[in-house]
């Protein structure tokens, strides 16, 4: 891991030794900060690259601007850098700051208030719960801290998966999507493959790019099923119905590869030069799906922009996650709670709720004639 702590120097930044016993064993900010994420990586990957990148950056504000280490921070700094993070300073949002990585950018995009916030602020009070039960810190300044996110009654808050319309219009532009050049081609077929999978399955966009072909088995009735490795790393196995299984079948031999194997072609695969070798083939990062799906969500709005406005303005605000609350939702129609809980991997059968929450206007239909009568 790159020695953020030392990035600047010495005179620019408080000492970061620490002196006294503590059950952490950390005699300084960055071992600290190591075996905090040495812990993290033993839940996911993803947990790992999340929470490395969000204490890397707040590691480097509070060391460059604050001139600060862990144990002074306070909630007023907390406060600071939640400000600074939806409106980055310039010199943040340009290469130059890390003298010892020259071109890396902290900061390229303002956070938005609301859910984006508060997951950073997960991230540190997480990080700072851990120092303060292992005895490095004395405290947790973000313990209490308020989240800036929207409180919405249940059944009232905008949804994050596709309406019928929405939908509708993603499975229209997936049809239509263009087919003249070999790259064309390519990546249409790579949608209709993981966009397939996704729906089936209701993955998370970091299950999904953590598992291959090896993850799928044959269990004792001679079915084939997915094995996930989610959240906490959890592990729930999920059904491959015939739609999944065509999906994968049609992909492959898309690439010249046999129409099943247990082997270690990707769930989400990135556009590899044309060859039958499975071996060949990389996943996709989280991050690239997030933006891979968010351009196809700007091409679907492209096609609705003409007809429907709305409409185009809409698909433009799904993001990837929302392909699998459109699943669990689509299954909430024709499955038990506690069968759809663990099926989409909740820890929390609360969690699983929200999908069998009536709609706005149901609501509505629902309560029309509800009221008290007093007679007169």
């Amino acid at each position: 891991m790159h020695d953020i702590l030392t990035t600047h120097q010495t005179h620019d930044v408080v000492p970061e030794t620490r002196t006294g016993h503590n059950r952490l064993g950390a005699s300084s900010d960055k071992e600290a900060l190591s075996l905090f994420l040495r812990r993290a990586a033993r839940r996911s990957d993803e947990t790992l690259r999340r929470y490395t990148r969000e204490l890397v950056r707040f590691t480097a504000f509070i060391r460059k601007e604050l001139i600060k280490g862990y144990a002074d921070m306070t909630v007023a700094d907390v406060e600071t850098y939640v400000h600074f993070i939806q409106a980055p300073w310039p010199h943040w949002r340009q290469p130059g700051i890390d003298h010892n990585n020259a071109q890396k950018v902290y900061f390229p995009n303002p956070v938005k208030p609301g859910k984006s916030t508060d997951q950073i602020i997960t991230v540190l009070s997480s990080f700072f719960s851990y120092l303060h039960t292992t005895g490095y810190l004395q405290g947790n300044p973000v313990s209490g801290f308020d989240k800036t996110g929207e409180k919405f009654a249940r059944g009232h808050s905008e949804p994050r998966y596709f309406f019928e319309d929405e939908w509708q219009a993603l499975l229209d532009s997936l049809a239509s999507y263009p087919e003249k050049t070999k790259r064309q081609q390519q990546e249409k077929a790579r949608l209709h493959y993981v966009i397939a999978i996704t729906y089936g399955a209701a993955l998370r966009q970091s299950e999904l790019a953590q598992h291959t072909c090896k993850n799928i088995r044959t269990d004792n009735q001679g079915d084939l099923t997915l094995e996930i490795h989610g959240k906490g790393r959890r592990l729930r196995t999920l059904p491959v119905n015939e739609h999944m299984l065509q999906a994968i079948i049609q992909y492959r031999r898309f690439h010249g590869l046999s129409d099943f194997a247990r082997d270690s072609f990707p769930l989400a695969p990135q556009l590899c030069p044309y060859t039958p070798d499975a071996e060949s083939y990389r996943s996709m990062t989280p991050r690239q799906i997030r933006k891979w799906f968010s351009q196809f969500m700007e091409y679907c709005a492209r096609c609705s922009e003409q007809h429907d406005p709305d409409l185009a303005n809409r698909l433009r605000g799904k993001t990837f996650h929302s392909l699998r609350h459109t699943a669990l939702s689509h299954l909430a129609k024709v499955m038990d709670i506690e069968d759809l809980s663990i099926f989409a991997g909740h820890e929390s059968i609360t969690t699983t709720q929200q999908y069998y929450t009536p709609e706005k206007h149901r609501l509505k239909q629902l309560t029309r004639d509800h009221g008290l009568m007093i007679s007169r």
